[in-house]
C-alpha cells in the first residue's frame, strides 16, 4: 500500500476491486434521500477491525477523491474515525474550525462548507460511518440534524445487513484477529484476492498478532490492509507462494523454509532468513513466521548501542601482539579504520599532557599485578579533548604475567559537562551578588547545556532550523531545550520541552532530560514510549520538578511525523494553505504522576510543508491571555510558506521576553 500527502492510506489494486463500491446502490439511495435537506455529497465507510475505515459506496463524491480517500487510517484524526470510536453523530458546521481539529475527508481538493458523519451500529459497536457533505455552509439546528439521521436511520439496517456478507470487515475476521490478540509470535491471517476467473491473484492481510513483525519493521496491526503483491513483490512466483495456493485449495497444511527473502524496497533490511507455515482459517490462511538472522540483528543492534551510547570494546593479546578494537572505540579515538587499532604504547600517547602523571602509575600498577582498574580521564583527539571512562581487566597466567587485556572505553565528554554544571551551580550561588559573573556563568550554562547550531541540520530527508533565545534578563536561565538525534534507520528523533520554573536547578533537570534522549534511543524510537521514560525519570527526581516535552519521530521514506506530548503546546504545521495547530493526543506533563499514560499521534509532510515546534515563550503573553492563545503566532505564520525554515524562524519574535522560546522548524528536503 501507498501513502499520499495527507496521511491517508491508498489501497493496492486488488484490494481496491474487491471493495470498491459493495454498497453503491445504497449511497445513491441516501443521496435521494438527503438531497432533500440540501445535501450535495454522500460517502459510507466500513468499520475495519482496527478502527481503520474503507470506503464502500459514495454519490456525488469525485472520483480522484474517492480513491485517494479509499481507505481512511485509525491512526489518522479524521472526524470519520472519531464519529466511529464515540458510537455518536458528529456535525461540523464550519470549516475552518473543522481543520484546526480534524485532517478532512477530501481536503483540500474538495471543499465542502459542512459535513456530518453518522455511525451505523451494529450488535455491539459501529460498523459504518455515513459521511454526509454539504456545498452550502449548514448551521444544523435541531430539526435539520434530525432530518438527516432519519434518512440514514431508514437505511441503516441493510447496510449493516450488507456488510455482513462483505468481507471487510467480516465477522471471522474480527473473532480471528480477538485470538490472535492473545497468541505470542508473528501471526496474520490473509484473504485470497480473485480474479473474473476464479484465479488468486493477491493476498490482503486482514488480521495480525500483536508481536507480529515484518522485515520494513512494521508491527501487529500496521500490517493489517497490506497486499503480498505490493507489500512483499518477491514472493509472488515463489515456493511460498505456491504453497499458499496448495493450502487454499487443499486445506492441509504447509511449511515452507528456511529460504531466503530479499526486498528491494527502500528504507528496509535488504535480505533476511525466515520460516513460513500457512495453514486454513475460515476463508482465509492462518500465516506464521520465525525469521532466523537473529544473530546479524544482534550485531547491528550492539554496533547502534556503541554508537548511542558513545561506547567502545577493545582486546590486547600480550602473546601474539593481535590487537581488535571496535567501531566505537575507533571512533571514540577518531582513528579511520584503515590505520586500525592503537597498540598500548600508542594509546598512551592520547592521555592528556595534565592526566598523565595521574594515570601512568595506575596503568603501571596493572600490568604489574592484573587487578582491574576503573579510571576516568581526558585524552587529546583531532576534534579536541575527549573526557573518557577506562575499565580493564587481564586474564594472567599461573606465574602472574598478563596473557590477555580487555578494555571498555566510554566517552564520558557529557558527564563531564553536567559535573561542570553542577560546579558552575555552585560557583553562582557563592557570587551571586556579581553581575559580571553572574552573566559570565549564565553564558557557559548555555553553552554547555544547549550549543546551538551553525546553521541549518540536516539529517536524513530533512532541513533543521533552530531558534533559542533567552529572557532579558540574564540570570533567568530558564528550562527550554531540544534536541535533535539521527537515527540508525535513516528516521529522524527530535524533542523540545520547558522544564517548569527558571535558574540552575531547571537548567539541571534540563540537561539531563536533553541528554536522556539519546541513550533512550537505544531501547526505542518511539515517541509515546520515550516520553513514559522521561515521566519515570523525574518523577523519581527528588526536587520534584515538571515539565513539559514534545517527541517527534521523522520517517522520511514516508514524510510522516509520529509525534506525543507531555502538557506542551501543539506544533503547528505551515502547508501552502496557510498554518494550523494539530490536535493533541492524551499526555499530561512528566513528573505529574509517576503511572502517567502518553499515545501518538502521526501527520504527514508534503514536500514544503514546514512543522513547528516550539515552548511557550512564543506564545505566553504578559497582559491576560484571551481564547484566542493561538491567534497572533498563526497570524505571524500567514504567508510564509515560501521561506527557508531558518528565514521563516527569523520572522517570529518572543511573545513573552521574560521568559526563554526555543523554536525547531522541520521541513522535508
Amino acid at each position: 500500500m501507498s501513502e499520499n500527502r495527507a496521511g491517508r492510506d491508498t489501497p493496492d489494486a486488488p484490494l481496491a476491486d474487491l471493495a470498491a463500491a459493495p454498497l453503491a446502490d445504497l449511497a445513491a439511495a441516501l443521496a435521494v434521500g438527503l438531497a432533500g435537506v440540501g445535501a450535495n455529497a454522500v460517502a459510507i465507510y466500513a468499520v475495519e477491525p482496527d478502527d481503520s475505515l474503507v470506503m464502500v459506496g459514495s454519490a456525488g463524491v469525485p472520483d480522484p477523491m474517492v480513491s485517494a480517500w479509499r481507505r481512511v487510517s485509525a491512526q489518522l484524526t479524521t472526524a470519520a474515525v472519531d464519529a466511529a470510536r464515540r458510537a455518536q453523530p458528529l456535525w461540523l458546521p464550519d470549516l475552518d474550525a473543522a481543520r484546526r481539529r480534524y485532517v478532512l475527508i477530501g481536503d483540500p481538493d474538495v471543499v465542502w462548507p459542512s459535513r456530518a458523519m453518522i455511525p451505523v451500529h451494529g450488535d455491539d459497536r459501529p460498523v459504518a460511518v455515513v459521511g454526509v457533505f454539504w456545498s452550502q455552509e449548514q448551521r444544523f439546528p435541531p430539526d435539520r440534524r434530525a432530518a438527516v439521521t432519519a434518512v440514514v436511520d431508514d437505511l441503516a439496517e441493510r447496510i449493516a445487513e450488507r456488510l455482513r456478507t462483505h468481507p471487510f470487515p467480516a465477522g471471522w475476521i474480527a473473532d480471528a484477529q480477538v485470538l490472535l490478540d492473545g497468541l505470542p509470535g508473528s501471526l496474520a491471517v490473509l484473504v485470497p484476492i480473485r480474479d473474473e476467473g476464479g484465479t488468486t491473484v493477491d493476498y490482503v492481510l486482514v488480521a495480525a498478532g500483536p508481536e507480529a513483525v515484518d522485515i520494513t519493521g512494521r508491527r501487529g496491526r500496521e500490517l493489517i490492509g497490506s497486499s503480498v503483491v505490493e507489500r512483499y513483490p518477491t514472493i509472488v512466483g515463489s515456493d511460498l507462494w505456491e504453497a499458499y495456493a496448495q493450502v487454499v485449495r487443499t486445506g492441509r497444511p504447509r511449511e515452507v523454509g528456511p529460504f531466503d527473502y530479499a526486498d528491494a524496497a527502500e528504507g528496509v533490511d535488504a535480505e533476511a532468513v525466515y520460516t513460513v507455515r500457512a495453514s486454513r482459517l475460515g476463508t482465509g490462511l492462518l500465516v506464521t513466521w520465525v525469521r532466523h538472522d537473529e544473530q546479524r540483528r544482534f550485531a547491528a543492534r550492539l554496533a547502534d548501542t556503541e554508537r548511542l551510547g558513545k561506547l567502545g570494546w577493545g582486546e590486547w593479546d600480550m602473546v601474539t601482539d593481535h590487537i581488535e578494537w571496535s567501531d566505537g572505540l575507533l571512533a571514540i579515538f577518531e582513528r579511520d579504520g584503515s590505520d586500525g587499532p592503537a597498540t598500548l604504547e600508542d594509546g598512551v600517547r592520547y592521555i592528556h599532557p595534565e592526566d598523565a602523571p595521574r594515570v601512568a602509575p595506575v596503568l603501571e600498577s596493572f600490568f604489574a599485578t592484573g587487578v582491574p582498574i576503573d579510571i576516568t580521564y581526558r585524552i587529546v583527539v583531532p576534534s579536541g579533548i575527549k573526557h573518557v571512562q577506562c575499565r580493564f581487566e587481564a586474564r594472567r597466567d599461573p606465574a602472574g604475567r598478563v596473557l590477555r587485556v580487555h578494555g571498555l572505553v566510554v566517552d564520558v565528554t557529557a558527564r563531564a559537562a553536567a559535573e561542570r554544571l553542577a560546579d558552575v551551580e555552585a560557583e553562582l550561588a557563592d557570587r551571586r551578588r556579581s553581575q559580571q559573573v553572574e552573566h559570565r556563568l549564565v553564558t557557559a550554562l548555555q553553552q554547555i547545556i544547549l550549543p546551538l547550531p551553525a546553521g541549518v541540520l540536516e539529517p536524513t530527508g530533512l532541513r533543521v532550523a533552530v531558534r533559542y533565545q533567552p529572557a532579558e534578563e540574564a540570570s533567568r536561565v530558564g528550562g527550554d531545550w531540544y534536541d535533535v538525534v539521527a537515527l540508525p534507520d535513516g528516521r529522524t528523533l527530535l524533542a523540545i520541552g520547558d522544564v517548569a520554573g527558571h535558574g540552575i536547578t531547571a537548567a539541571a533537570t534540563m540537561a539531563r532530560l536533553r541528554h536522556s534522549i539519546a541513550a533512550l534511543a537505544v531501547t526505542t524510537s518511539d515517541p509515546a514510549e520515550l516520553l513514559g521514560y522521561l515521566n519515570v525519570l523525574v518523577c523519581d527526581d527528588d526536587t520534584e520538578p515538571t515539565a513539559t516535552v514534545v517527541i517527534a519521530r521523522f520517517d522520511s521514506g514516508v514524510g510522516t511525523v509520529t509525534w506525543a506530548q507531555a502538557g506542551h503546546p501543539p506544533p503547528i504545521v505551515v502547508t501552502p494553505d496557510g498554518p494550523a495547530a494539530l490536535a493533541r493526543p492524551g499526555g499530561m506533563i512528566v513528573g505529574a504522576r509517576r503511572d502517567s499514560a502518553y499515545e501518538n499521534a502521526t501527520v504527514a509532510l508534503a514536500p514544503g510543508d514546514t512543522m513547528l515546534l516550539y515552548t511557550d515563550g512564543l506564545i505566553e503573553r504578559r497582559d491576560p491571555p484571551d481564547d484566542d492563545w493561538l491567534g497572533p503566532l498563526l497570524g505571524a505564520l500567514r504567508g510564509t510558506g515560501a521561506l527557508a525554515v531558518d528565514q521563516l524562524l527569523a520572522r517570529l519574535q518572543p511573545a513573552n521576553p521574560a521568559d526563554d522560546t526555543c523554536v525547531l522548524a522541520l521541513r522535508p528536503s
